[in-house]
This record gives C-alpha cells, sequence and structure tokens, in this order.
C-alpha cells in the first residue's frame, strides 16, 4: 500500500507539466499575447518615451490614482517596462514550445517520409488517379514525370516510385521562430548592455565620461577604460558665416599614457571613429565662451617673430628676464577697434601694460618701440566637440534574426512542399496498372492544375 501515494504524486506531477507545456504550446496564448503586445506597441505611441517621468507628471498629483498607475505600469518607458518584458518573455516560451511540440514529428517526416503507396497511404491522398495502359507507355510516364534522382523500389508484383519538392518548406515557420528569437533577446541585450550617449570634448584637453539617458529618461554617467582627445576641431562656414561642415581630430589614450594614442582619426558628419566596440560620430560643436585664445605675433623689436595663441592670463616667456601676458580683451578702445592690454613682467617683478590693437598692426613696433614688438591678430576660438558615442552589442545576431526570418517566409510563403507517388502493376497482355497521386501542402489549387496537367501523359 506505502508506494501508492507516490505512483499518484508523481502522476499528478506529470499531468501539471503536461498541462503546463500544452498552456505555452497553445495557439490560443499567441493570440493573446501578441494582441497584449499591440496594444503595449500602441501605448508606447500614445505617450512620448523621451520624456523623463517628471516630465510626464508635470500636470499631475503625484499622489493621484492616474500618477500611481503611470509609475506603476513605467509608461514613461514603456520598452523597457517590467511588463513589457514579460510579454516579450511569454512569446519566446510559446515559440519555444509550439517549436519544441510541433518541428520534431516534422523532422521525422522529413527524412522518413512514407515512399511506398500503399491502399492506406492512398485513401489520405487528395489526388489520384488509376488507369490500365501498356507497360511501355507507363514507363514513358514515369520517365517524364520523375527525376531520376527519385526513390525507387521493386517488389515481386509491383514497381513504386516516390519523388517530392521543397521539402524543407514546412521548416520555413520554424525558422521564423528562431529569428524571432535572435531579434527579441538580441534587441534585449542592446537595450540593457548597449550605449547611446553623448560626450563634449574642449579642443586639447581629454574626456572619458559620457553621459547616457537611461530607463525612465534618467541620465547616469557611463565610464569608458580610456581617454579620448580632441587634438584639434575644425569648422568651416559659408561666406555669410553660417556653419557648412566641421570636424574633429580625436585621438584614444590609455589612461596611464597620454604620449602614445591607441588610435587616431578625423571624425566627421557619416565617418566615425571605431574602438573596442564603441562607435563615435561628429554630432555638434558649441564654442566655448570666455575660452577665445588671442593669437599674437611676438619678436624682438625689429627682428624675427614668433606666432603664439594664448588665453588671457597664459605667459609668453621670451627670455629668462622679461615675459608677456595678455591680460584683457577691449572690444573698441578709444574707437580704434579691438585691442588687448600686455602685461610685461620682468625678473625682478616689475610690470608695465600697453595696449595693441588688431586694425593697427604697427602700432606697438612703431609708436610704442620697446624692446620686444607685439602684433595682435586676432582670436582663435575654443570649441567643444560633440561627440555622440554608441555601443551596440549583439547587434550582428539582430541583423542576422532579420536575415534569417525573411528566409523563413520566403520558404513558409513561396516553397510549397509536394509529393507524387506512382505505383505500377503488371498485367496479362503488356499492360499494367498505372496508380499516380499525389498532395500539396500549400497552394491546393494551382497543385490541382499541375496535377491535372501531368496526367496528360497518360491519357489514352
Amino acid at each position: 500500500m506505502g508506494p501508492l501515494p507516490q505512483k499518484k504524486r508523481g502522476n499528478n506531477k506529470s499531468l501539471l507539466h503536461h498541462r503546463l507545456f500544452a498552456f505555452f504550446a497553445s495557439l490560443k496564448l499567441t493570440v493573446v499575447i501578441l494582441t497584449v503586445l499591440l496594444l503595449g506597441l500602441l501605448v508606447g505611441m500614445f505617450w512620448d518615451q523621451t520624456l523623463t517621468l517628471e516630465e510626464h507628471l508635470i500636470s499631475y498629483s503625484k499622489t493621484s490614482v492616474f500618477a500611481q498607475f503611470f509609475i506603476f505600469f513605467e509608461l514613461d518607458d514603456v520598452f523597457h517596462s517590467w511588463w513589457f518584458s514579460i510579454i516579450v518573455l511569454l512569446l519566446a516560451l510559446n515559440l519555444i514550445a509550439c517549436s519544441i511540440e510541433r518541428l520534431p514529428k516534422i523532422w521525422i517526416d522529413i527524412h522518413h517520409p512514407e515512399r511506398i503507396l500503399t491502399e492506406r497511404l492512398l485513401k489520405k491522398l487528395p489526388h489520384q488517379v488509376e488507369t490500365i495502359i501498356p507497360f511501355t507507355k507507363a514507363m514513358i510516364f514515369i520517365k517524364n514525370v520523375f527525376p531520376e534522382k527519385s526513390y525507387r523500389i521493386c517488389d515481386d508484383d509491383a514497381f513504386y516510385v516516390f519523388h517530392e519538392k521543397h521539402k524543407y518548406a514546412r521548416t520555413g515557420v520554424y525558422v521564423v521562430h528562431i529569428a524571432l528569437l535572435m531579434i527579441m533577446f538580441g534587441s534585449m541585450t542592446v537595450t540593457n548592455l548597449g550605449i547611446d550617449g553623448m560626450m563634449m570634448i574642449v579642443e586639447g584637453e581629454k574626456e572619458h565620461t559620457v553621459r547616457v539617458k537611461g530607463p525612465g529618461g534618467l541620465p547616469f554617467q557611463h565610464q569608458l577604460d580610456f581617454n579620448v582627445v580632441c587634438r584639434d576641431f575644425r569648422l568651416k562656414s559659408f561666406v555669410d558665416g553660417s556653419p557648412m561642415a566641421f570636424e574633429s581630430d580625436l585621438a584614444i589614450f590609455n589612461k596611464n599614457d597620454s604620449l602614445n594614442p591607441l588610435v587616431s582619426q578625423t571624425i566627421r558628419v557619416n565617418e566615425p571613429l571605431q574602438y573596442a566596440g564603441y562607435t563615435f560620430y561628429q554630432a555638434s560643436y558649441q564654442p566655448m565662451s570666455g575660452d577665445s585664445q588671442i593669437r599674437l605675433s611676438i619678436g624682438p623689436h625689429g627682428g624675427a617673430r614668433k606666432n603664439y595663441v594664448l588665453p588671457i592670463g597664459a605667459k609668453a616667456q621670451m627670455s629668462d628676464q622679461t615675459a608677456l601676458i595678455p591680460i584683457e580683451v577691449i572690444d573698441d578702445y578709444g574707437g580704434l577697434g579691438e585691442a588687448v592690454k600686455i602685461q610685461q613682467v620682468s625678473k625682478d617683478g616689475r610690470t608695465t601694460s600697453f595696449v595693441v590693437f588688431r586694425q593697427y598692426p604697427d602700432f606697438d613696433p612703431m609708436v610704442r618701440r620697446g624692446e620686444w614688438d607685439v602684433y595682435f591678430q586676432g582670436f582663435d576660438q575654443v570649441y567643444a566637440t560633440g561627440v555622440s558615442v554608441a555601443r551596440v552589442p549583439f547587434i550582428e545576431v539582430v541583423f542576422l534574426g532579420f536575415v534569417l526570418m525573411f528566409i523563413g517566409l520566403f520558404m513558409a510563403f513561396r516553397m510549397s512542399h509536394r509529393r507524387y507517388f506512382a505505383c505500377v502493376k503488371k498485367t496479362d497482355n503488356d499492360q499494367c496498372e498505372l496508380t499516380f497521386a499525389g498532395i500539396a501542402r500549400r497552394h491546393p489549387q494551382a497543385f490541382a492544375d499541375e496535377f491535372q496537367k501531368l496526367t496528360k501523359w497518360i491519357e489514352p
């Protein structure tokens, strides 16, 4: 009596597993999941997914029923919400269960079809014809209708022939299943592990922080394992001053090595830099206010000059005893236009100041006639380049999934699985009984027309 309850529990457990599997393999579940998924897509289109949660709830009290509903179902970020992920997971389980339930039977039938036309099989075939014709004519029919590689077998009473076309067409739907799984899990991986953000890099400086928009529109910082340096930024403008094109010279360095770049490249629109799975796109630029650098040409009085590009307060060391420092930019000095005020510092700390003009480059050597001639040549605007940073891991899996989907759809809808059977039984006086039959899994009307044309070979 002892083992009986154990057997009953085992049966109950097996029955539970069977019902659970049947639930996930149900086509009704597929319809329900696709309906809910469609509603989720519509919800995602109804509410702007680029806004943050705070921006969505700005017109509502956070204690209101709608606000709590909105927050619980994460309607500000539908495609990253918990319920949308559950729907995708259920769809994946449904596809896997349906494939496990049906594919093995189809695969066995593909590789081990019933090739001999028996009376039992003949009852299942919708298209068939039986006739008495000369044996020679029957052989001509077999030769013209069935390829040489067709399955052929003889026994004591009859000769059997079997041929099929597009035998793998029935697996097209399962190729689509695999493709959908690859797209779903690949997209989830890209969504959760991918990076899509921005970094602003000032000319001559380095940066390793990417500002990324996370779930719910909340920004966070992604730290790169290397430094990105903008060596130079160039802006090309039209005659009216409007921007025409811009580009940046980027270099990537190890964090502990600032001398030897790992890779360097000029990036332009549609010409990104790729490194370590990241792609750096030229996206924007921003002039740095207050950081305009002053272009000066300095040399000993009457002698050769050297060009300098200096920000306000930077020192140009002329000799061991003298340094020149631009300390102020003046938009209009006494009606003479743009000017810059220069401070000269001697070795003993004494300072003197003087002004040089942009529109009158010879003013300093001809009027002031100091030890050093200073020419004010204008400004060099400092820019910060806006670089879009993207990392999309497993994107190749998603692309491969789409390719497989098109292949599967072609197999499922354009290829038609067809089987042809023939049985020749010889009778008296060089006559034989020919039975010809066929079946198609898709496009039955087209197959009926094809079958009718083939039977013309055996018409009297």
